[in-house]
This record gives structure tokens, C-alpha cells and sequence, in this order.
């Protein structure tokens, strides 16, 4: 039985937004990061420059980052375990929280440069920064999905981090935690699982399960114009 890094059931899968790159041959671009499986993190900039030199556009450029991240960089259940039990500990203590929320971020990035191993947060940040050196613009989401939604009106920290890319004036919708994989339960194993149908996917489809704080980055009004 599979049990899904974050959640537990997925949503339909639909690729909308991916028919606005219908003229691109995507496995290019996602050769270009097989090519370099198992790099290490410990250079963004050279990594970036490899997995994109030669590839011709933006939406190439960041789906080779994309798909490298996703087939590289495994999910850490026990740091979310960890991020669980505290945020639960600390929900009255808004002081403690925060002091939680600085230190454990601290933990995040160390183990994803040491390890290859993260949370939400990581992904949605080391996604970011890749695509960064490559001048493609990338905005970390904040919000809730459908397991934690109800915390939305006590105004609760963010469970759940994702992205949104501007490509050719833009923005599209993304969640690479979603799309690597997930942890089987049974022995804590972390398993590669590629989901495509979370690049690019629709808004509409997208907010069925990410609620983001700031309900702009629902990009709804985009998909219905």
C-alpha cells in the first residue's frame, strides 16, 4: 500500500496548462537532467548551467530543473513528523512557535545541501534557486491542503509549500514535493514516483487540494480569462 508524502490520495489528472507547450518536446529537456543524476547540491550555479546550457527556451530550461529535482531529491517524513508534533505543541504558544519555525528551517536547508533529503519547504526552494541562476522567475506558495484546511480560520501557520513559474509572461502552477514520490510506512523508505500531471498543472484542477494563503496565487482568474 502506497502512502503519499503529504497526502494520502491524489487528485485528477489533468495537463491544461501543459498544452500551452504543446510544440516542445519535453523529454529533451528531461534527458538533459537524467544526464546528470546524482549531482551533488553544493554548487547551484554549475549545476543549473548543466542541466540547461543547451536547451533552447525558458519552459525547457526549467522543466530540466524540474524533473532533475524531482528524480533527485528524496522526501524526509520524519522532518515533517517532527514539524507536526511541534506545530501541534506550540499552537497556543505563538512566541515558541515561531522560535520552532526558525531553528527547524535551519535543520531543512542543511539536511537537503548534506543529504538530498527535505520537506515541502526544501523542494519548493531548491527549485527556486536553480531556476534563479537561469533568469527564470519562481515564487514559493504558502498554504493549506484538504487535511488542513480547517486551520485555515484559526489563521495557522502554512502546512504546505509549492510554486509558481512565470514562463513567456505567465504563471503557471507547480508542486514538486507532490510529483517525486512518496514514503512507504511500512519501513520509512522514501520512493521515487514521478507525477507528471502536478507540472503545469491547471488552476482549477490545482486548487481542488492547494489553498494557498494569498488567494491570487490560485491563478484563477487567469485560467478563466
Amino acid at each position: 500500500m502506497k502512502y503519499f508524502f503529504f497526502i494520502i490520495c491524489l487528485p485528477l489528472v489533468a495537463f491544461a496548462q501543459q498544452s500551452d507547450f504543446a510544440s516542445i518536446d519535453f523529454s529533451i529537456a528531461d534527458h538533459a537532467a537524467k544526464r546528470h543524476k546524482g549531482e551533488t547540491l553544493y554548487n547551484l550555479p554549475l549545476l543549473a548551467h548543466n542541466l540547461t546550457y543547451n536547451l533552447n527556451t525558458d519552459a525547457e530550461r526549467f522543466r530540466a530543473i524540474y524533473y532533475w529535482v524531482t528524480h533527485n531529491i528524496k522526501g524526509d517524513y520524519s522532518r515533517m513528523e517532527e514539524n507536526i508534533h511541534y506545530r501541534s505543541k506550540f499552537s497556543n504558544n505563538n512566541k515558541a512557535l515561531e522560535n520552532w519555525h526558525r531553528s527547524y528551517k535551519k535543520k531543512i536547508f542543511k539536511n537537503l545541501i548534506k543529504n538530498k533529503k527535505t520537506v515541502c519547504t526544501g523542494y519548493s526552494y531548491l527549485v527556486q534557486q536553480l531556476s534563479k541562476q537561469v533568469n527564470i522567475e519562481v515564487q514559493i506558495i504558502n498554504g493549506y491542503t484538504p487535511l488542513t484546511k480547517r486551520t485555515i480560520k484559526n489563521n495557522d501557520t502554512p502546512s504546505h509549500s509549492w510554486i509558481a513559474v512565470k514562463l513567456n509572461k505567465k504563471w503557471y502552477l507547480c508542486d514538486p514535493t507532490w510529483a517525486a514520490g512518496y514514503t512507504d510506512l511500512s519501513n520509512y523508505v522514501f520512493i521515487y514516483d514521478y507525477d507528471d500531471s502536478f507540472f503545469l498543472q491547471d488552476p482549477i484542477d490545482f486548487v481542488k487540494d492547494h489553498t494557498p494563503v494569498n488567494s491570487k496565487w490560485s491563478l484563477l482568474e487567469d485560467a478563466l480569462n
